[in-house]
C-alpha cells in the first residue's frame, strides 16, 4: 500500500466515528450515577478550543503541567522555526485539526471527544415526572434498554479522552479523570464507554497512549492493557505515522471485550422509577 493509499484508507475508516451521534446521553449499564457523551469541537476550530478547555480543563491540565506553553502569535520566537508543544497537540487533537507547517507529518484529522457527567437523580421527584421511560434517541451503544428515568446530568465533566478510528482499532491518546474525582472508579467507566463505542464500530482492538510514570503504567495494566512492542505494531497492521504519540509516553493495547450478559430490573419507591442493571450469578 503506497502512501497516498493508505492516507485514504485511514481518512475512509475514521468516518465510521460519525455514526456515533455527537451531545447526546447514554447510558452505562452497572454504572447508575453516570452517563457519558460525544462531543464534536472540530466545526469551529477557534471556539471548539475554547469551548473544549472550558468544558474538560482537567483534560489539558494533566498533560499540560509543568511543561513551556507556546510563544505568543506575532512574537519573534512564533516566527521561528520550533518543534510543537503539548498544548498545539491538545488544541489540534480535540478540534480535529492540522498541525502547523513544520510538523504536517502528525495527522489529527478523525478525533472525537467522549466525557462522562454525572447523572442527574432529584432527591424529591414530583408525581409522574420520573415513572416513564424514555426511548432511545440511538440504539447504537448504551444500555440495551430505554432509560428509566431519563438521563439528564448534574454537573460538568468528571473524566474524558479523545478517541479516533483506525483501521482495525480504536485509538485513545489523551486520557484523564479530574483532580477532585480520581480513585473512585470514573476512569473504569469511561474506558467501558469507550469499548462500548468500539463494539459498535466492530474495532477489536484499543490502542492506548500512556503517560510514562509508575503509577499511570500500573493503572492501566489493572485495567487489561499491556505494553505494546514494534513488533505488535507490525501485527496489527499499524503504520509508523498512523498513530498520535508523544515524548516521555508509552504505547499500550487492550482486545476489546465481548460485551457483558446485563440483566435489568425496575426500582419503584413513590414516584420514583429506575431502572438498575446487574450480571446474572454464572453458577446458577
Amino acid at each position: 500500500m503506497t502512501a497516498e493509499s493508505r492516507r485514504c484508507a485511514l481518512a475512509e475508516a475514521r468516518l465510521a466515528l460519525s455514526r456515533i451521534p455527537v451531545n447526546q446521553f447514554f447510558e452505562l449499564p452497572g454504572r447508575p450515577t453516570v452517563v457519558f457523551q460525544a462531543r464534536n469541537y472540530a466545526e469551529d476550530k477557534a471556539q471548539g478550543r475554547a469551548m473544549a478547555r472550558g468544558d474538560v480543563p482537567f483534560l489539558f491540565k494533566a498533560f499540560e503541567a509543568g511543561q513551556a506553553p507556546p510563544p505568543r502569535p506575532g512574537t519573534r520566537r512564533a516566527e521561528e522555526p520550533r518543534a510543537a508543544t503539548i498544548h498545539e497537540y491538545l488544541d489540534w487533537t480535540v478540534t480535529s485539526s492540522s498541525a502547523m507547517e513544520e510538523d504536517q507529518l502528525v495527522d489529527f484529522g478523525g478525533f472525537r471527544v467522549v466525557a462522562l457527567l454525572p447523572r442527574f437523580r432529584p432527591a424529591w421527584p414530583p408525581p409522574g415526572a420520573y415513572e416513564e421511560a424514555v426511548p432511545r434517541k440511538c440504539t447504537l451503544i448504551g444500555a440495551p434498554k430505554d432509560p428509566l428515568p431519563q438521563l439528564l446530568t448534574g454537573g460538568k465533566p468528571i473524566c474524558a479522552a479523545t478517541i479516533r478510528v483506525g483501521l482495525g482499532y480504536l485509538e485513545v491518546p489523551f486520557f484523564a479523570t479530574a483532580d477532585t474525582k480520581r480513585n473512585r472508579g470514573y476512569g473504569r467507566a469511561l474506558l467501558e464507554a469507550i469499548e462500548d463505542i468500539a463494539r459498535c464500530l466492530s474495532l477489536p482492538l484499543l490502542l492506548l497512549c500512556s503517560t510514562d510514570d509508575a503509577i499511570t503504567r500500573a493503572t492501566w495494566l489493572r485495567l487489561g492493557f499491556c505494553f505494546t512492542q514494534p513488533e505488535d505494531l507490525v501485527r496489527f497492521g499499524v503504520g509508523p505515522r498512523d498513530l498520535l504519540h508523544m515524548d516521555n509516553t508509552v504505547q499500550m493495547h487492550k482486545k476489546v471485550p465481548p460485551a457483558p450478559a446485563w440483566k435489568s430490573l425496575v426500582i419503584k419507591h413513590q414516584h420514583w422509577r429506575q431502572r438498575a442493571y446487574f450480571l446474572p450469578d454464572p453458577a446458577k
